[in-house]
Parts: C-alpha cells; sequence; structure tokens
C-alpha cells in the first residue's frame, strides 16, 4: 500500500477508497479500522484541490499519486469538450532516468 514513486522516490499511499476493500493478511475488523483511518487522513481538506474551469484550462497530474474525483458542475445545456491523454509505461524507470527527470524537473535560476 506504500508505492515508491519510480521519479521522485517519495513515497505515498496507495489505497483508493473506491476501490481498496481490504488489506491482505489482516482480519476484517483491524483490516476495515486502518483502511477507515487511512482514507480519512487521504480526504483531508489540505490534501483537496478543487479546480475552477476556465475556457482553455489544461490540467495535468500524476496519476500515481492522485485521487480524482469529477464533479458534475455544469449545467446539461452546457457544452464540455474533454481530451484525455495517458501515458503508458512499459518498464519500470531506471535509477539514472530518475536522475535526470528529477534534475529536469528543478526550477533553474535565470537572472534578468
Amino acid at each position: 500500500m506504500v508505492l515508491v514513486h519510480p521519479i521522485s522516490g517519495r513515497k505515498s499511499l496507495y489505497a483508493d477508497p473506491g476501490y481498496t476493500v481490504s488489506i491482505d493478511g489482516m482480519d476484517k475488523q483491524e483490516s476495515d479500522e486502518l483502511l477507515d483511518f487511512l482514507f480519512r487522513h487521504q480526504l483531508r481538506p489540505e490534501f483537496q484541490y478543487a479546480h475552477r474551469w476556465n475556457e482553455g484550462d489544461v490540467l495535468v497530474w500524476d496519476n500515481l499519486r492522485t485521487l480524482h474525483n469529477a464533479e458534475a458542475d455544469y449545467r446539461a445545456d452546457e457544452p464540455r469538450l474533454i481530451k484525455r491523454c495517458q501515458a503508458m509505461a512499459d518498464r519500470v524507470f531506471t535509477p539514472e532516468f530518475a536522475h535526470l527527470a528529477q534534475e529536469y524537473g528543478r526550477p533553474q535560476y535565470r537572472p534578468a
């Protein structure tokens, strides 16, 4: 249930209240209590982001560390165009690639 991100190396809880139903090796009550605790932690307001859509907006998130919840915050007569792109990996990232990705992702100071 703890995932080490292949690029950042950060640990995250890899359990979803909508899909995770039990923890292998635990009795039902213990599993239910631990999952309830973990899900309440995940769903705390300080870990949530709610986007207010504007025309032309593009959102990108890391699916390995994100719980996604779409809300029907639009009227039935409002047109919506949604395009989804999902990158698929067929191998685990090497440590060398992870290092390069971390370096590339850091903000660079550029004097004016």
